[in-house]
């Protein structure tokens, strides 16, 4: 946009201005005195405040953690959510005077919607600080309802803290009377079992089995050597005989061989072959042989029939008896090992069969146990819990910055709509005659009506309006009339702002 364009359109503005000038006269006091009416007319709103405060951090916060944490939320959206349900919103009503205990529900929802409306909870910065305001047309009804709002929402959230922390130790305090039951009769029954069952545990009846195997093998080797001692001497016993005889020499030789063959074989029950007292033994019975051998053969032989008692016969004898009642003695040992390791193999499958029943009794009891001591801990949580608020240590709320009576009205004042009054007057019809200049069809240019034609046709000249000299005193009358107009109507305008302001401000 040019500089030649720009004068022609400002030189159109200030001819349509001179062309509708009594209308913006009428416009610039009609604007103003509308807006000076409305002020007059305009509600004033009084608005009361209360800045509010979740005090959550105590000095004993940090000897409770774990045990009774408080969860960081916004408390404003939470304050919110309380203050503007049904209860609170009702208990306000009746405290403010807006309804009574008789009122129909349909005054109390209307009471409601009333406070609702005027009422606002917002954040303050910290999640912990949020601002309660509501706005009224009485600055009485305005402060008594803010307070009446505070109090009741700070009465009712302590109360309702107390009793949900009541209901919660009551309902952990059943749960762990119940828990309790329980217990005790897992430990009667595991009681009953084990009072019932006294076989013992496996390892015990593992190792009792272990040392009888042990001892009936011992025993049987014991057996085995009494057997082969009590057959010795049972066949010692038949080649001597009960009385002795006088022998000759042949007898004595033979008599000398038997004993030295007894001694061959007790020494074979402890020795092998090659032990010296061994080789001796069997040397000296061959050199016997030889002798009784030559002896026969020459024929001297000698014989007694004078009868004696043989004292090696009762030896023997003795020995047998001694011998066989051993021998009898380990065999009932030994039948008696046998019947104990019969009754611990019996004991065993007892006890393989109470296991199952064992472990789970014990597990029952383990589980019971560790959730009776979890519902213990949790008792104590919640008694914790409760005692904070009965004594007001967990989350509460205090006020922060107390209500003020509101001295002033907020929003608009009397005074704004006065100032913007002549100020909207004047601009308002100046814009209605730019709009006009700006969207009326009619060319006002000479400049934009030669960008509109071709190139090749050129604008011959331009033939300015005539102004005459009457026309020249007619507009200058006018014009005077138009000024005294505005000046009285301004006069009085400002007569009224502040005969308003003083008395009414």
């Amino acid at each position: 946009m040019d500089k030649a364009y720009l004068k022609d359109l400002l030189n159109s503005l200030r001819a349509e201005l001179v062309r509708f000038r009594y209308l913006c006269v009428v416009l610039f006091i009609a604007v103003s005195f509308l807006l000076l009416f409305l002020g007059i007319t305009w509600p004033k709103k009084f608005t009361t405040s209360a800045v509010l405060f979740a005090d959550q951090t105590t000095i004993i916060e940090p000897l409770l953690k774990g045990s009774a944490e408080m969860t960081k939320i916004d408390r404003s959206e939470q304050a919110r959510e309380i203050i503007w349900t049904r209860g609170i919103m009702l208990a306000v009503a009746r405290e403010v005077g807006m309804v009574d205990k008789n009122a129909s529900q349909e005054d109390e929802e209307q009471a409601i919607r009333r406070i609702r409306t005027g009422l606002s909870v917002k954040a303050e910065g910290n999640r912990s600080y949020f601002r309660i305001s509501y706005v009224a047309n009485d600055p009485d009804r305005s402060f008594e309802v803010l307070n009446a709002v505070v109090n009741v929402f700070m009465e009712d959230t302590v109360r309702k803290k107390r009793a949900e922390s009541l209901g919660a130790y009551n309902f952990i305090d059943a749960q762990v009377q119940s828990y309790k039951k329980q217990l005790e009769q897992a430990e009667s029954r595991l009681k009953d079992f084990n009072s019932q069952n006294t076989d013992g545990t496996e390892s015990e009846v593992s190792t009792r089995i272990a040392a009888l195997r042990q001892q009936i093998e011992m025993l049987n080797i014991t057996i085995e050597e009494s057997q082969a001692r009590y057959k010795t001497i049972q066949q010692q016993l038949g080649t001597e005989g009960q009385y002795l005889q006088a022998k000759g020499q042949v007898d004595d030789l033979r008599q000398r061989r038997q004993t030295l063959a007894l001694q061959l074989e007790q020494l074979l029950l402890s020795y092998e072959e090659g032990y010296p007292d061994i080789i001796s033994i069997r040397t000296q019975i061959a050199d016997l042989d030889t002798t009784i051998a030559k002896l026969q053969s020459s024929g001297d032989v000698y014989a007694d029939t004078q009868k004696a008692e043989n004292p090696l016969y009762e030896e023997l004898r003795k020995q047998l008896a001694n011998a066989d009642v051993e021998l009898r003695s380990q065999k009932r040992r030994m039948e008696s090992l046998v019947a104990l390791q019969e009754q611990e193999f019996a004991r065993q499958q007892r006890v393989a069969s109470n296991q199952a029943l064992l472990s789970e009794l014990t597990r029952d009891y383990d589980v019971i146990r560790k959730t009776y001591d979890d519902m213990l801990q949790k008792k104590e949580a919640a008694r914790l819990s409760m005692t904070l608020d009965i004594e007001g240590q967990g989350v509460s709320y205090r006020i922060q910055e107390p209500a003020t009576f509101p001295l002033k009205p907020s929003g608009f004042h009397f005074i704004h709509f006065a100032l913007i009054g002549p100020l909207l007057g004047l601009l308002l019809p100046l814009g209605l005659l730019v709009a006009y200049v700006m969207f009326d069809p009619h060319l006002r240019s000479a400049r934009a009506l030669q960008k509109q034609l071709p190139d090749d046709i050129q604008l011959i000249g331009v033939i300015p309006h005539y102004r005459s000299p009457l026309g020249d005193r007619l507009l200058k009358k006018d014009m005077l009339l138009m000024l005294a107009a505005s000046a009285i109507a301004m006069g009085l305008y400002i007569a009224i702002t502040v005969y308003w302001h003083i008395t009414k401000g």
